[in-house]
């Protein structure tokens, strides 16, 4: 896809505290006598760093943001502590962007899908949630829901920081987000049932829904 584009690119690590010339505005931003350099249509730029912290951030395009963003030049990036495995079936990424520049029509997206498949969770098991927004304008609101409503979740980090034991509290399962914003919650269910975690467009009637079958 960066093929494609007929403007230079340059990428953002959102929330990340880096010490780096890449990291920002190509031709512009720098770090002593190293500028951010443009990625030209046909060519690549390999970035290497070392993460200061764990948690969860996102990387995403800093240039023509409605055409880029909307074709999809973003995504999760998750830090693990050093010796530690992700495990996809219950450390769970909802990443919530928009399918095109319109900031009206666009499709609302989770993890670049209008439709996601169906997630089997199981009772007792813990599971982290690291909810993502990466729109432009938009802010989304996600909600964790069972057969008798709004279910409760923990809180355990923000923009890529762990919380406080005193902020990192059970609450109702419902979190707004605006642009650029990460949080991360627990939840265990104790019973077999069904649930769903729907994600609704603050701007725009858009929603998708993740349904969570727990056995």
């Amino acid at each position: 896809m960066v093929n494609q584009l007929r403007e230079a690119t340059t990428v953002h690590w959102h929330g990340m505290e880096l010490e780096s010339y890449y990291d920002g505005v190509s031709g512009w931003d720098g770090y002593g006598r190293q500028v951010a350099p443009e990625i030209a249509p046909g060519h690549s730029f390999r970035v290497r760093f070392t993460p200061p912290r764990s948690g969860t951030f996102m990387y995403h395009t800093h240039l023509n943001d409605e055409a880029q963003l909307g074709g999809g030049l973003y995504g999760p990036l998750i830090v693990l502590e050093l010796g530690a495995t992700y495990e996809p079936e219950t450390d769970v990424i909802f990443l919530v962007s928009r399918g095109g520049a319109d900031a009206l029509k666009a499709p609302l997206l989770v993890n670049g899908r209008t439709e996601l498949p169906n997630r089997q969770w199981r009772v007792g098991r813990r599971y982290r949630l690291r909810l993502i927004n990466i729109t432009l304008f938009n802010g989304a609101a996600f909600s964790l829901l069972g057969p008798s409503g709004v279910l409760k979740w923990r809180a355990v980090a923000k923009d890529g920081a762990a919380l406080q034991p005193s902020q990192a509290g059970l609450q109702e399962a419902r979190q707004a987000t605006l642009p650029g914003e990460t949080y991360d919650f627990e939840y265990q269910p104790d019973e077999a049932g069904f649930l769903e975690l729907e994600v609704r467009s603050a701007r725009v009637q858009m929603k998708v829904t993740q349904a969570i079958e727990v056995r």
